[in-house]
């Protein structure tokens, strides 16, 4: 019977079915094998070559730092002569000069030898840079001083014993003119007590002190003297030179030993007689002696210190922590006769440090090569930001040039078709603001004599809204009218400290919280016109064409101006003097009248305001003063007078302002003044509304006076006090303060009024109110400076008071 061969066959097809599986494993782990390997042979290599780097440098860095120590020796010994051929180079001259002093003086007393060895000295003190004085002095007790002082002369001290004792002063600026000759009868200066004196005389050779606090200059230093003695062995005279320890510090400072190392002398005993530093100098007390090494609070030279105590003198090698110390330190007896050392202490690095440099920089070189290829990855990365930005940035000029040009456009059609010329003005400064995305736009025109610039149109974008006729001076800002005359415009975003618009921030756009400003002028055929200021514009992108604009737009305001020009010359003067004439005889006519209508106006602002706080004016009868004239003086800010004058006793230049206005205050006849920070109030007042012409021209008569005291006060000193005054005229408040006697204090109505006058006043000018001109413009000549918005009173038109008539 037949079977099938299935069964049969289905055990042998097993195997055969596993095989390729195997095989397809294999070949995968191996295809894996070779990606891994692929990925990681560079990594291997960059790891193979970096450990070989190291490995190189290292090998190279202890071959080279054993050739650097060796070198190492000799390079200090190098550097130890040449510190000590510095020193002789600095201390030599002051002795050589002592010697041809002494030779020139040939033991000649003091008063005999003075004017020749004064000149003498002069001249070598002015080319020894480490001398600083020179002192000649007798067995008598006569002595002879020069020293430099800070005029860049000398002054000369003498001190004459044949007639009692009298010592004098003669004080010489640079080109050797006497500038003072006086007398001092409280000095008690004795040459013969001073250490240089004694020390010259008992050792009968040069001699150099210890560090001392000098009697004159008050500052520390060293005298080296020299004595000269007679046939008989009897002392005639002894010459000596000051050296400041300041200066000698200065010198060690500059003596390059290495790139961190530092020269110093001691004496035996560790003190230090000289330090590399500027702002070190030994203690100023007379008695107290000079720190020793390890009392300056530097750890290295504390180390140093116990170990030259220990180990004595010498090169010495200083482990501290990671960092090796190479101490030298030589004597330098044959300079000065004394048992001072030159200490130096350099950082072992400086001189080895290279090795450890290059190995290092080895290493950084290989791992630079990874950092490149990733630095160009991100660059590349960067560029396409940076494309799309510029693309971006472009678009935002784009549309500004577009925006500008279609509003130049549009004001060029209304400059043709416009009826009036304050409406185009106000669409102009309007346009304007929007083109240029400014804070404020303000067109300026300037008056037919050049002296003041009058505020045609000023449109605030934030409040949407138009002001006129604020004026600014010439003389309250030349450098503002200068820099428009050369017809160039100002561009600045820091107003206050640009030269140009300093005057013009400080008075007009620092109360406006404005410092970014541009400013075009408006000039026609060469003659300037006025001026464009744009206030706050925005930057960035959005400036692109700004200037351009700006300087169209001006060319359109000059053409206006120029249409709108006055008459000819010849009608112009016979217009003005008739105006001029009619406005006298009406001024004279009605002066009182006009003076009772400001004060009725205000009065009346005063009574609603008062009325809207519930406070009738009725209800203040008691405690208000009627009419009274306020002034007000802000002074400088307290930091710029806080130095102590020359020329006075005062302590500060505060204390000296205030006593010279008292003086000025007590002769004024003003009846009240008080102080409070940097602002001094005055009113003069009385029950009687009669006296408030004569109670007005008071407080005039005073504000002029205290100005011109103030210029002065600036003249003498060279500086600037940034004072500003004030005058107003109107209601005060008076209160009693409980002492004994009781004492008034005035307050509110014009007192608030004169200070906020003061605030926005220009340098060094008297602002007044428009009650104070109506009171005061018969006798006292008024320029008008505008209308502003006042506390209590609403608008009210401002001037500046600048003299008597």
């Amino acid at each position: 019977m037949a079977r099938s061969p299935t069964p049969a066959l289905q055990p042998t097809a097993a195997p055969a079915s596993k095989t390729p599986s195997k095989a397809a494993a294999r070949a995968r782990t191996a295809s894996r094998l070779r990606t891994t390997l692929r990925h990681s042979l560079p990594v291997l290599g960059v790891v193979v070559v970096v450990v070989l780097v190291a490995a190189i440098a290292y090998v190279v860095y202890n071959a080279n730092r054993k050739g650097a120590r060796t070198l190492s020796n000799d390079l200090i010994t190098a550097i130890d002569r040449r510190v000590g051929a510095q020193m002789r180079s600095y201390l030599t001259p002051p002795q050589q000069f002592l010697v041809l002093a002494d030779a020139a003086a040939a033991g000649r007393s003091v008063i005999e030898a003075a004017p020749e060895m004064e000149r003498f000295a002069r001249h070598a003190i002015a080319n020894i840079p480490s001398v600083s004085a020179f002192s000649y002095a007798d067995a008598e007790g006569n002595f002879l001083f020069v020293v430099r002082n800070d005029k860049g002369g000398f002054d000369t001290k003498t001190i004459d014993r044949r007639e009692g004792r009298r010592v004098t002063w003669e004080r010489r600026d640079g080109n050797n003119k006497t500038l003072t000759l006086e007398e001092d009868p409280g000095d008690t200066f004795d040459p013969r007590t001073r250490p240089w004196y004694q020390g010259a005389e008992s050792t009968r050779k040069m001699f150099w002190t210890d560090t001392y606090l000098f009697y004159t200059l008050k500052k520390p230093g060293l005298t080296v003297a020299l004595p000269h003695f007679d046939s008989d062995g009897k002392l005639q005279t002894v010459i000596a030179v000051d050296i400041e320890i300041a200066t000698l510090c200065a010198y060690l400072e500059q003596l390059h030993i290495g790139s961190k190392g530092r020269a110093l002398i001691v004496d035996a005993a560790g003190r230090i007689i000289a330090y590399p530093d500027d702002n070190w100098v030994p203690a100023t007390d007379p008695e107290a002696k000079a720190p020793r090494l390890d009392e300056v609070g530097d750890p290295v030279l504390t180390r140093a210190y116990d170990l030259l105590r220990i180990e004595g003198y010498g090169r010495k090698i200083l482990d501290f922590g990671q960092e090796r110390i190479i101490v030298s330190s030589e004597p330098v007896r044959r300079l000065t006769s004394r048992d001072w050392i030159v200490l130096i202490i350099v950082p072992e690095t400086d001189f080895v440090g290279f090795v450890s440099d290059s190995g290092v920089t080895a290493l950084v070189m290989s791992v630079g090569v990874v950092l490149i290829v990733a630095a160009l990855t991100g660059m590349l990365a960067w560029r396409n930001v940076q494309a799309e930005r510029r693309a971006a940035a472009a678009t935002t000029r784009q549309e500004a040039l577009e925006t500008r040009t279609q509003t130049f456009i549009d004001l060029a059609h209304d400059a043709v078709a416009a009826d009036a010329e304050e409406a185009g003005l106000s669409r102009a400064t309007e346009s304007a603001a929007a083109a240029c995305a400014a804070k404020r736009v303000a067109i300026w025109r300037l008056s037919r004599d050049g002296r003041t610039l009058t505020c045609e149109d000023c449109f605030d974008s934030t409040v949407h809204d138009h002001t006129v006729g604020l004026a600014l001076h010439r003389d309250e800002m030349p450098n503002l009218f200068a820099a428009l005359a050369k017809g160039e415009a100002i561009d600045t975003a820091e107003a206050g400290r640009d030269k140009r618009t300093s005057e013009l921030f400080a008075t007009y756009l620092q109360p406006l919280e404005i410092s970014d400003v541009y400013i075009t002028p408006i000039v026609m055929a060469g003659r300037l016109m006025g001026m464009m200021s744009v206030e706050e514009p925005q930057r960035g992108d959005r400036a692109a064409g700004l200037a351009t604009f700006c300087d169209a737009l001006s060319i359109l305001l000059a053409l206006r101006f120029t249409a709108a020009a006055a008459p000819t010359p010849g009608a112009q003067a016979t217009v003005v003097a008739a105006a001029a004439a009619a406005a006298a005889t009406a001024k004279d006519e009605a002066a009182p009248a006009e003076a009772q209508d400001s004060f009725a106006q205000r009065q009346t602002r005063l009574e609603r305001t008062l009325l809207a706080h519930n406070a009738p004016m009725e209800s203040l009868i008691e405690s208000a003063i009627d009419r009274a004239a306020v002034g007000v003086i802000k002074l400088p800010n307290w930091t710029t007078v806080a130095q102590r004058p020359s020329d006075t006793g005062q302590r500060t230049a505060m204390d000296a302002i205030v006593h010279e206005l008292q003086r000025s205050i007590e002769k004024s006849g003003v009846c009240y003044a008080a102080l409070l920070d940097d602002q001094i109030v005055l009113v003069a007042f009385l029950r009687d509304r009669r006296s408030v012409e004569g109670h007005a021209m008071c407080m005039a008569t005073a504000m002029l006076e205290l100005r011109d005291r103030l210029i002065e006060l600036e003249d003498r000193w060279g500086t600037s006090l940034d004072f500003r005054l004030a005058i107003d005229i109107g209601t005060v408040m008076a209160s009693t303060v409980g002492t004994d006697p009781p004492s008034r204090s005035l307050w509110g109505g014009s007192v608030g009024i004169a200070k906020v006058l003061a605030s926005a006043a220009g340098r060094r000018t008297i602002a007044a109110s428009e009650t104070a001109y109506d009171l005061l413009s018969n006798q006292f000549l008024f320029r008008p400076r505008g209308s502003y918005f006042l506390p209590e009173t609403g608008n009210m038109r401002t001037f500046v008071m600048v003299g008597r008539i």
